[in-house]
Parts: structure tokens; sequence; C-alpha cells
């Protein structure tokens, strides 16, 4: 706990609430994530004794300091911090509380008959909000409520003018130069300009909690300064166990699994189903082939199965074979049967069954060279699990990340509709700055690229066609597999770019979100409610596990964690 400086990180570790430890197991990022966790612990610290009230209060507080630090024009996040819930509370930095003040003058949300709150948010609606918050950034350069709106809307779209916009010194108050510089840090970094964001956050200093370590190591693991990058998170999971993100990120940092790639410890067949994509189905084609894995080595082979386009894929993978040759074979249905039953058509093929491993890959995805380096390094470190995926970025701005490890966790009935399980999402909702840049395993990963071992189809199967024509088919495997005693991992050190666009940048059609919704509804159906419960707390108790055996890891390879 905050006032232990004198233990190791483990004890500490093992010394915070169960409910703590389970949260913080997933990771230390995302917003809600700490915000949510924050309300349970302060509940919690509503019963408790003095003074494990009192360690708690230091615990949420660096929670929700973090939180700020992530997401500094959060005027909400900024109210959360200067709140004192009873007599005693810890008492922020004087600096720190001098700018929660100033920044509450700072923060005006504009009435709710104001036209910005019907605004649509779909794609249609993305130059009237631009211009919009274009407009209220020039009558109102300094409320911090349209800078906040500003940079939600730009780091998404890549849209740099309007950040540069939001950031001009001359259109802040100097009461909020760390905020100000905190967000330039972030904007920088993000557009690939570590070395100006490293000197803005030697600008913020400590101002936030534990002076933004994360960040900071990931300018300089891009600057090329990977030991000062392993001091500055050292310090942190020394200081602040908690802090679980940034001990992923060390100890992969520490035990070589950041850098490692190695083969596949097996033959290796590589699946792929389409569907008039044929443009998509040709770049990812060429990603693939670039990658050299059908080459001496490897020697992978591929297997294509053209779901009845009517486009030109006919004539794609016809050019293809002609590069190809015997590394490539193709199989045309003459009508669409939908995303389950295709991979289980693949999968049927005796040739396909007689590899070792096999890949699904999606029809619009682009592979880095490693891609399959980066799996067989998940496979030496976790030979045990059933399925490895990967890292999923928008392929047209990677800040945007589409999918990470996911690990079920129980929904309370009364926040979810009655749901039995949610999936996580603190990846969502911000950039992507290395939080996610860890290999770990996970109940599910996504399908878009991901590795199974053949033996293993004898016994969990294959997928479920009632997920047709698409949707969580992979995710409803992954579950069979967890209940079934194995597991996925995750390797987010392999990052794989989707050609299609997720959340508020995707347009979906009405048909589309009414498969999705169905779907959803099956796959919370399927398993009974307690096998989905113990699936949950078998997730949990994975992670937790996993995070143990990384700080014991640590203290032998750094005797100061």
């Amino acid at each position: 706990m905050p006032d232990a400086p004198e233990s190791n990180a483990l004890s500490t570790w093992n010394a915070l609430p169960a409910l703590a430890r389970r949260a913080l197991a997933r990771g230390s990022v995302g917003r809600d994530h700490l915000v949510g966790l924050s309300a349970e612990l302060l509940s919690l610290a509503a019963s408790a004794e003095p003074a494990a009230r009192a360690r708690l209060a230091a615990l949420i507080q660096d929670l929700l300091g973090m939180a700020w630090a992530a997401n500094p024009l959060d005027g909400d996040l900024a109210q959360l911090c200067s709140g004192q819930p009873w007599p005693g509370w810890p008492r922020l930095p004087e600096s720190v509380a001098d700018t929660l003040k100033a920044y509450a003058n700072f923060w005006r949300p504009p009435p709710t008959s104001d036209p910005w709150w019907t605004l649509p948010g779909d794609l249609a609606g993305n130059g009237e909000r631009r211009a919009t918050l274009l407009s209220h950034l020039e009558a109102e350069p300094r409320n911090l409520f349209w800078k906040s709106e500003a940079w939600g809307f730009a780091w998404p779209r890549a849209d740099w003018v309007l950040a540069d916009a939001l950031l001009r010194p001359e259109s802040w108050p100097r009461t909020l130069t760390p905020v100000r510089l905190q967000a330039q840090a972030q904007a920088l970094l993000a557009r690939g300009e570590a070395s100006d964001a490293l000197t803005a956050l030697y600008g913020v200093g400590a101002f936030f909690p534990g002076g933004s370590p994360g960040l900071r190591a990931e300018c300089l693991l891009r600057l090329g300064r990977e030991a000062e990058a392993v001091d500055v998170l050292t310090e942190s999971v020394r200081r602040a166990p908690w802090r679980t993100s940034e001990v992923l990120r060390l100890s992969d940092l520490v035990s070589g699994a950041a850098k490692e790639t190695a083969n596949v410890p097996g033959s290796v067949a590589v699946l792929l189903y389409t569907w008039n994509k044929a443009q998509e189905l040709d770049e990812s084609l060429a990603s693939l082939a670039a990658s050299g894995v059908f080459g001496a080595g490897q020697g992978a082979r591929l297997w294509v199965l053209d779901n009845g386009s009517t486009d030109a894929t006919p004539q794609v993978l016809g050019g293809w074979q002609a590069r190809l040759g015997e590394s490539l074979s193709v199989l045309r249905l003459p009508v669409n049967i939908g995303a389950p039953a295709a991979r289980n058509w693949l999968l049927s093929l005796p040739e396909v069954r007689s590899h070792d491993f096999l890949v699904f890959l999606d029809d619009d995805v682009a592979l880095p060279g490693d891609w399959l380096g980066r799996f067989g390094s998940a496979v030496k470190r976790f030979p045990e699990a059933s399925v490895w995926g990967c890292r999923v970025k928008d392929e047209a701005n990677p800040l945007v990340v589409q999918s990470v490890d996911y690990t079920p966790q129980a929904a309370q009935p009364d926040q979810e509709g009655g749901q039995p399980m949610t999936l996580p999402t603190l990846h969502q909702g911000q950039p992507d700055l290395g939080q996610f840049t860890y290999l770990r395993p996970c109940v599910s990963v996504t399908g878009c690229c991901h590795l199974l071992r053949t033996a293993d189809i004898e016994r969990t199967g294959g997928f479920d066609i009632r997920f047709s024509p698409t949707q969580y088919d992979d995710l409803e495997r992954d579950l069979r597999v967890f209940l079934g005693g194995g597991h996925a991992v995750y390797q987010g050190h392999l990052v794989v770019g989707h050609k299609r666009s997720s959340g508020q940048l995707a347009e979906r059609s009405a048909a589309e979100i009414g498969n999705a919704t169905a779907n959803t509804h099956k796959l919370l159906t399927k398993h009974s409610a307690s096998a989905l419960a113990s699936l949950c707390q078998g997730g949990e108790a994975l992670l937790e596990r996993d995070m143990e055996r990384r700080f014991s890891q640590l203290q032998d390879a750094l005797p100061i964690v």
C-alpha cells in the first residue's frame, strides 16, 4: 500500500484488497476502469478501520491521479481528483491543489439546450462537429470543455490541425501549464514526435502521480533508450506495484519477450476465407507473401476459400496462384456460407489437418514481416496454450486499437441489464501509446489473425455455425477452450493492421448492428450462468497468477523491486 515503501513489490501487491487485485490484474489504464475501481474502494474504505482507511484513501488518490494524467483535459476527472470524501483525506501537493482550483474555473460545458448535444455522432456528422469545435475554440479559447471535446474528436482521426488549435500556448491560462504540457506530450507522441514529447514531459515534472512513467518509457523506447526506459518503469513499479500496465511492460523488457521472435514449433497452415473484397484481399496476400513465411525456414502453406464472391476475387486469386505456386491452394464455393462454416470447411480438409498449427487470417489485414516469428515466441513462452492472438489496430490510424486481450468479467446485473458477463474495454477511448504492448495469457483473443494448435481442434471442435454469417464465432470458441481447461495468449508485441475501421469511425448498417446484437444474445445464453460465472472467476485467477509470476521474476532480475 502507499505507506509501505520498505515492502517489496509482491508483498505490497498481495496486501491490496482482493477486489483491487482482481481489477488491476487486468491493467492500470482506462478511464472508466480506474474510476470504477476507485468508487468500489471508496465504498470499502467506509467500513475500514482507520489505518486501512488511510491506506485505501492514498491508493484511491493515486488511481484517480493516474486516470487524470492519461486524460488531462477531462474536467470531470479533475473534479474527482479534487474531492475530499471525508475528513482527514490525504492532502494534495499545493501545486496540484491550486491547479485543480483553477481548472474548475475554466471547465464550462454548454447548457443541455445547446445544439452541440444533438449533433449527429456518426460519420455523416463529422464535418459539422469539426466546424463547431473550431468555432468554439476560436470564440472560447480558454474553455477546457471545448479543448477536451476537440481532442476526443482529433486523435481517432489523426486530425493534427484540430489538435494544434486546442493546444496553442496563447489559448491557455498560465496556471494550467502542467495540464497543457501533459496534453501536448500525448499529442506529440501520438503523431510520432517522441523527442519533443519527452521534452514536454520533463516540463511537467512530477506534477502528475509518478511523473507519467508509462508515457516517458514509451518516448524513451521509441528513441532507442531502452535502459533508461527500464529504469523509469522499475522505479514506478517499486513505488506503486498497482501500476500493473507498467509491470507488464517492464517484465517483458527484462525477460526479452519484447524483442523475441522464434519459429513456430511445427508445420503451419495459413487459412483465409473471403467474400467480395478483391482489393483488400490482394493487399492482404501481398503483405502475407512479403513476410517470407512460404520460403525456407517456416515453410508455411496457404489455403484460401472464396466464399461465393461476385467481384474480381477469382482473378486476384488466379494471379496469386501463379506467383505462389504450390504454396497456395484455392477453393471456390458457389454461395456465401458465412464465416463459421467457411472456417469449418477449411478445417475439414485432410491436407490442412496434417499441419501442427493453423493460422486464421481475415481478408483485410496488413501483416508485419515478423508476424509468424512473434507467434513463435508466444508459443515458446506459453506452450500449454491452445490459441495465440495479437494486437489489432485500424490500418488507417494505428492509434486506434480494435482488439487486445479479453478476459470477461462478471457484470453487475443492475448496471448491465442482467447480462452474466461483459468484455473489458480498457483499450477504448484512448490512443495506443504503448499501454497494450505485452505478452500474457488470457481467455480470448481476436480472430482476424490468430494461431491454433491442430490437436486442440479435435478436443474443442470448430466454430459454431449459429453465429453466422459472422461476429463472435471466434470468441465463442475461445470460451469453450477455456471452459475445457485451456486458455489463450495475447501477443501484444505483434501488431496487425485491420482495414475496416472500428468504433465511432466505422460505418455499420442496421443489418450488421442487428446481427451483432443477436449473436451477443446467443453468446450469453449458450452457456449456463454458472458456467459463465466460473469462466469469469477462472480468467481473473489466470491474470492474478501471471501477475504474481511477473513480480517474482522482476524481484530476481531487479532486486530493487
